[in-house]
């Protein structure tokens, strides 16, 4: 049940970024809206739930993306356990920390698709306004990422709520 609410929301956010944002001149350059679904299922949910979605949804910005396959697999199977990793250690809670794993979460992933396109992909180039879009993109998930997270815990609190309601009886 919860792997097919996390499924249903990032198709959404999947379709948001791919539809509606590219047409919105403030929203652009926005980032990689599974990357805060990535971080709270690596902070707060258990490995049976978040590893088949990270793996479906890397395959699907893979199919998505036109780059070579694997490439967003191994973003955000490497955040995936890198956050996990990190939540043993600190308290995941903190709307602080959720803001920075988030950023630091876009940084990797403007990274790892950065140096694709220098070193794997020569003869792509590097967008004129690079820079700008690193900065807005790190920026937009200062912002948005600690309260997408907050309002995924709010939902996954609410199916549990449901959940437990109705398996009560049983």
């Amino acid at each position: 049940m919860t792997v097919l609410f996390y499924i249903l929301v990032s198709l959404c956010l999947v379709l948001i970024k791919t539809t509606l944002i590219p047409d919105l001149p403030l929203f652009e350059k926005f980032y990689d809206m599974l990357i805060p679904i990535i971080i709270y299922l690596s902070f707060f949910r258990r490995k049976l739930e978040g590893v088949p979605i990270v793996v479906f949804f890397g395959f699907i910005m893979d199919s998505l993306c036109g780059g070579p396959m694997g490439l967003y697999l191994a973003i955000y199977a490497w955040l995936y356990m890198t956050a996990r990793w990190i939540a043993q250690f600190l308290h995941t809670g903190s709307f602080f920390l959720m803001a920075v794993a988030v950023t630091l979460g876009v940084i990797f992933e403007i990274a790892i698709l950065l140096g694709y396109m220098v070193f794997l992909a020569p003869n792509a180039s590097i967008p004129v306004d690079a820079g700008e879009t690193v900065v807005l993109q790190i920026m937009w998930s200062l912002i948005t990422g600690p309260i997408i997270l907050i309002i995924i815990s709010w939902a996954q609190k609410q199916i549990d709520l449901w959940r437990s309601r109705i398996f009560a009886d049983l």
